[in-house]
């Protein structure tokens, strides 16, 4: 039996989104604004992490692969995000996730009305995008010479929600899922092993994840109007100055061993790829060069030019590594 599963990482708009929203004042003229969307993305995390965990619990009697936040970018194909892609001898299932609240209803021009605190938002209806993205999937795999079934369904994680006009139309809550894979499962097989590893790796190397312009390129928000200072990465308490190479958390006196790390981070996610001393020393809020030299060549980040000169820049894919690696250090789920 094969059976691989991917872990989820927390996306780079959210990952970004938590370190804007600990860098504005509350008093920044679109802070509640990005406190909205950091409500929203925090929900639509958790909610594809709860599928996650049901998933994880349901008995797969076929080859599979679970590919949580998959992004197929491959010439002449449609670049595809797909929340949850889980990938068989006998079928593939795209599920889009979608953890709405209140009252959501189907209307029959591809829209959908969410009624929450008394409020009515018109939205784009998910069943249609999943559909396209059950389009692109095809088309994957015909480059592939493959032939595979391809489902979809959409999957609201709790059942608090109240959905009116879902019927018949492929839309579910998570609890149905073993139900829904049951039945899928007992599919006739299509891929032999050789081709279902085949078709494993080839998915997973086509997944490149997505170039986001920085939050401040995003929101168009100056570096100026940033908070200064350095956060603890285990509470986003302020850290307090204790010695020149020594910072201790004001809130959970954690003592990080480069406290400036995190504030790098910080700068490439929220600014831009590159940062110089002087840069870094202004961003920190610190008036020694020399200090935050000696950690920023501890930070092991890329590094060109010397001395005054010294530009520390991350490209896309290191960008992408150490968010993964970063993410559950930083913030608490």
């Amino acid at each position: 039996m094969i059976f691989i599963q991917l872990n989820r990482d927390i996306p780079a708009g959210l990952f970004s989104l938590r370190r804007l929203h600990r860098r504005l004042s509350v008093n920044h003229p679109q802070f509640t604004d990005i406190n909205q969307d950091l409500y929203n993305s925090n929900a639509g995390h958790a909610g594809e992490a709860y599928i996650d965990s049901v998933l994880s619990t349901i008995h797969f009697p076929i080859p599979h692969i679970l590919l949580p936040n998959i992004r197929i970018h491959e010439k002449d194909i449609p670049s595809t995000q797909i929340d949850i892609l889980i990938f068989t001898t006998a079928y593939a299932l795209i599920i889009e996730v979608k953890n709405w609240s209140g009252t959501i209803s189907f209307q029959q021009v591809g829209q959908v009305l969410q009624t929450k605190d008394g409020i009515v938002r018109s939205m784009d209806c998910p069943t249609v995008q999943a559909d396209y993205y059950v389009g692109n999937l095809l088309d994957w795999f015909a480059k592939h010479d493959t032939q595979l079934p391809v489902h979809r369904i959409v999957s609201f994680p709790f059942a608090s929600t109240l959905l009116i006009g879902a019927e018949n139309r492929g839309i579910h809550f998570a609890k149905e899922l073993p139900i829904i894979l049951r039945k899928l499962n007992k599919l006739p097989q299509q891929l032999t092993h050789y081709q279902f590893q085949t078709l494993s790796k080839k998915l997973q190397e086509s997944n490149r994840p997505f170039e986001h312009a920085t939050a401040c390129q995003k929101y168009g928000i100056h570096p100026s109007e940033l908070l200064k200072g350095i956060f603890c990465p285990k509470c986003e308490s302020r850290l307090l100055k204790k010695s020149n190479r020594v910072y201790v958390c004001s809130s959970c006196l954690h003592t990080p061993d480069n406290p400036f790390y995190d504030t790098m981070i910080d700068w490439f996610t929220l600014v831009g790829n590159q940062i110089t001393n002087r840069q870094l020393r202004l961003f920190a809020g610190v008036d020694k060069s020399y200090s935050v030299g000696y950690f920023m060549k501890k930070s092991n980040f890329p590094y060109s030019g010397q001395n005054k000169g010294t530009i520390y820049h991350v490209n896309a894919e290191e960008m992408h590594r150490f968010l993964s690696k970063k993410e559950k250090a930083c913030f608490r789920e």
